[in-house]
């Protein structure tokens, strides 16, 4: 089999598309990745060819808030996703059809925002699947838009509730499906007249990073989206193992994930909150060779700049995350109950789906004061029902089969080419 695999060269969507690069060329299938410059040696390293984008406006993840030319918040993430991720859809197509032209392929997979992919696939009539880097936020009957934080809604007003909503989405994403289908009929493709993000998402094949516990359940779900755990990285940079936490200390891991590094967000005041608890507390800057953090570190914990979360969390027992998606899968496929911090773009909603799943708790805030960070911690360490829940759901995300799982149905389309179904429904078994 060949495959043609796109990816933004962001690091929350290279971490989980390398493991399935590296499932796939384990298997012996032929595989070419196309993604921004920054990530093209991690995907050679593994043993795959290389396409940067080049009619396609390359960027540095590092520069998104400029690119996007606003604060943090909705108006940044509105800015971003059109500007970054719709407009250099027609760059992507030509750069993807480019390289069909010099070696064709079977499949065609992308990540969730490579929106390339599925263009290049409906252009060329090539089968395409997805791979959902992030929650799945697919709209639907059953649930209120996404972005909006609200429950499912209950009775007659609630139902109108979302009726509201619902148009304040379509005006809210006026501009995001205007510019998607100002790219297709550039590429001679029909406007498309669904509500923004349903076209998005492959009619073939969605691997869906998750697991139905962490999703509101739902009536809709599209028979091609198959849920398939955490897909665990491969490759990437070495990785510090930490000490082993004295026996009567519970262990406390800290990040601020790969995007927004400002310690003062959460570093800070989580190394000040349990700066007077009985636990060790080890944080995790992110940045290669950066360990200051703007405050003197407490005696009971440490700061690194990369750490080997895998070692990390056999022995933790609260991770406190900015509620990136690809953290909250780590910590709880470890069985880690967490304490999040969600500040911006998809991360509040992250944050959410923990807290209602029951596998720990959410701050509603990504600059939390520091007694706050302190009393969440010290409600999940008495609490054993927060672990308890963290291990169900990481057992879940087990059987789901991951990197192994996604292959087998990548295999499955490249050989039929015909859209894979699932047999059952992941909330209503019939």
């Amino acid at each position: 089999m060949k495959a043609l695999v796109t990816v933004m060269p962001i690091a929350g969507h290279v971490a989980p598309v390398t493991g399935v690069v590296a499932e796939l060329l384990r298997r012996g299938h032929e595989v070419t990745v196309y993604t921004g410059s920054r990530y093209c040696a991690r995907f050679a390293d593994l043993g795959a060819k290389v396409v940067p984008w080049s009619a396609a406006a390359d960027f540095d993840e590092d520069d998104l808030a400029g690119a996007a030319a606003g604060p943090l918040g909705v108006f940044r993430l509105m800015v971003t996703v059109k500007e970054v991720f719709l407009l250099t859809g027609n760059g992507q197509v030509q750069d993807l059809a480019r390289e069909l032209d010099r070696s064709p392929a079977d499949v065609v997979v992308g990540d969730v925002l490579s929106i390339g992919a599925g263009l290049v696939g409906e252009v060329r009539g090539i089968p395409w699947a997805g791979i959902n880097a992030l929650p799945f936020n697919l709209p639907g009957k059953d649930l209120p838009p996404p972005g909006f934080r609200v429950p499912l809604a209950r009775g007659p007003l609630g139902r109108v509730r979302d009726r509201v909503l619902w148009a304040a989405y379509r005006a809210l994403t006026f501009g995001y499906k205007r510019a998607y289908n100002d790219v297709r009929t550039g590429l001679g493709l029909p406007r498309d007249s669904e509500p923004y993000g349903v076209s998005l998402m492959s009619g073939s094949l969605v691997l869906a990073t998750g697991c139905p516990s962490l999703e509101q359940p739902r009536t809709d779900l599209p028979s091609q989206v198959h849920f398939v755990g955490r897909l665990a990285p491969a490759g990437g940079a070495e990785l510090q193992r930490p000490p082993t936490p004295a026996p009567d200390r519970p262990r406390v891991v800290v990040t601020q994930g790969t995007h927004n590094l400002d310690p003062t967000d959460l570093i800070q005041p989580a190394l000040t909150g349990l700066a007077d608890l009985e636990v060790d507390v080890i944080a995790t800057t992110g940045r290669r060779g950066e360990t200051e953090v703007g405050i003197t570190v407490p005696e009971n914990a440490r700061v690194v700049d990369f750490l080997d979360f895998d070692s990390a969390f056999a022995d933790t027992a609260v991770f406190i995350t900015n509620g990136g998606w690809g953290g909250v899968l780590h910590g709880l496929s470890a069985g880690v109950p967490l304490v999040v911090a969600g500040g911006d773009i998809d991360k509040p909603e992250n944050a959410a789906r923990v807290a209602r799943s029951g596998a720990g708790i959410n701050l509603r805030t990504g600059r939390p004061k520091p007694d706050a960070v302190a009393a969440a911690v010290c409600r999940v360490l008495a609490d054993p029902g927060y672990a308890d829940r963290a291990r169900q759901i990481g057992a879940e995300l087990d059987q789901l089969g991951g990197v192994g799982v996604a292959v087998d149905l990548l295999e499955q389309l490249a050989e039929t080419g015909a859209p894979v179904r699932r047999m059952a429904d992941p909330w209503f078994k019939r």
